[in-house]
């Protein structure tokens, strides 16, 4: 009866049609009435039904692994069949994973942040060419975020960029978020990943968990690097074309922080601001006594009562000339202390890097004079010959000077005798 759809398509009537084909017109009209049914394929097994299971624990960690690879592994397990069969079901399983990756990651308020650096290669600032990295801290329930540039990414600036987030957010969260960056976490012989003791210090000062994320799991940290590629495309081209001093730079980048906060969040009816001031409320307390993230540096006193860092001296008191002193240095600021035996000497602000000045300060330069007149007597005592020794009584000889000695004997004779 298929001729039957051929003829109503042509435009003939059902009663032309049961005419043309020799039957009665109820049968084409009952046959024309029901949907043809499609004819199902029998279903059959994939030879990489039975290592679905291996696939799905490979990519659970590590989306990325490669798909040759994966085909070795499955080869070696026993699997027969196609690599194309295989890499079908790969995709579509890191399609799912991915679909995962971007859904929101929800924390309550005061839970945790999140820590990133950025990168921006070598830049010309404050006249000198140098690498410059801004340090991301973002709460994870309000999104709002901290940034600071800096010139280093060593453990000590990494500490003191901490206590500045903490000050500017005006609390703590209970947890921080980290990725592998060495100066918060290492890898013991064993291959577990550890907080350093530096951040396990920090962690204790102030009343935080230290934690890594997952490694090639961004939803984990998909926060703090949303802010960071924000910070990248957003505020880093407002800086093109001017001339780069780091105070100007991380007030510009708190002005536009302040900016960003105030813009309704995607997703949300509210801004980072207005969130923030509910979890703010959920933040511990900082500690009134800050970290001490300061450097130390170990530096000999010269013989002229001077220490040197970064091209440049400081003067100490003199009694501590030869000796090993240490000069604790803040990553972010513009301040030192040194420290002897006895404890804290001297605070006093550092000259620009490569300046290659010598300060003496007031309270040292008479100490220092006087210590180099002695030196200098003791030096020209120590050069000047010798005279041999007299006996303490000597005879006149004819021709011979009187000794200073004979002059105030016989002086002082003749001033008894007159």
């Amino acid at each position: 009866m298929l001729e039957a759809r051929v003829l109503r398509g042509q435009g003939k009537t059902q009663a032309e049609i049961a005419q043309i084909l020799g039957v009665c017109e109820r049968t084409v009209r009952n046959y024309l009435a029901n949907t043809p049914r499609e004819r199902k394929k029998p279903r059959r097994g994939s030879r990489v039904d039975l290592f679905k299971g291996t696939i799905d624990q490979i990519l659970e960690d590590n989306a990325l692994y490669n798909g040759e690879l994966i085909y070795e592994r499955l080869v070696k397990l026993g699997y027969a069949g196609k690599i194309s069969v295989m890499k079908d079901y790969v995709a579509a399983v890191r399609r799912k994973l991915t679909i995962q990756a971007v859904q929101r990651f929800e924390t309550e308020p005061g839970r945790q942040a999140q820590v990133d650096w950025k990168e921006f290669g070598k830049q010309t600032v404050d006249g000198r060419v140098k690498k410059l990295y801004a340090f991301v801290m973002v709460l994870g329930y309000s999104r709002k975020a901290f940034v600071v540039f800096t010139t280093s990414m060593d453990t000590a600036t990494l500490q003191a960029c901490h206590v500045l987030a903490f000050e500017y957010f005006g609390g703590v969260p209970a947890e921080i978020l980290y990725d592998n960056m060495r100066t918060a976490f290492q890898s013991d012989a064993e291959g577990t990943w550890k907080p350093t003791k530096r951040l396990l210090a920090l962690a204790a000062h102030y009343g935080f968990a230290p934690k890594r994320c997952r490694v090639r799991r961004p939803e984990t940290k998909g926060k703090v690097e949303r802010a960071v590629g924000y910070l990248d495309h957003n505020f880093w081209p407002r800086m093109e074309g001017e001339t780069l001093s780091l105070a100007r730079l991380n007030d510009q980048v708190r002005e536009w922080l302040a900016m960003v906060d105030a813009k309704k969040l995607s997703g949300f009816d509210e801004s980072r601001s207005e969130r923030f001031t509910r979890e703010r409320l959920h933040l511990q307390l900082v500690t009134p006594q800050p970290f001490d993230a300061r450097r130390d540096i170990p530096v000999l006193v010269s013989r002229e009562s001077l220490i040197t860092h970064e091209t440049n001296g400081y003067s100490v008191p003199p009694e501590h000339i030869g000796s090993m002193l240490t000069l604790k240095v803040h990553p972010l600021g513009t301040s030192a202390e040194v420290f002897g035996p006895s404890g804290s000497i001297r605070r006093f602000p550092l000259s620009p890097e490569g300046a290659k000045v010598k300060r003496f300060f007031p309270e040292d330069r008479e100490a220092i004079r006087r210590r180099w007149d002695a030196d200098r007597i003791r030096l020209e005592r120590a050069r000047k010959p010798r005279a041999p020794k007299r006996a303490q009584t000597q005879p006149e000889v004819e021709g011979r000077s009187p000794t200073r000695y004979e002059e105030l004997i016989r002086d002082g004779a003749m001033a008894a005798t007159a």
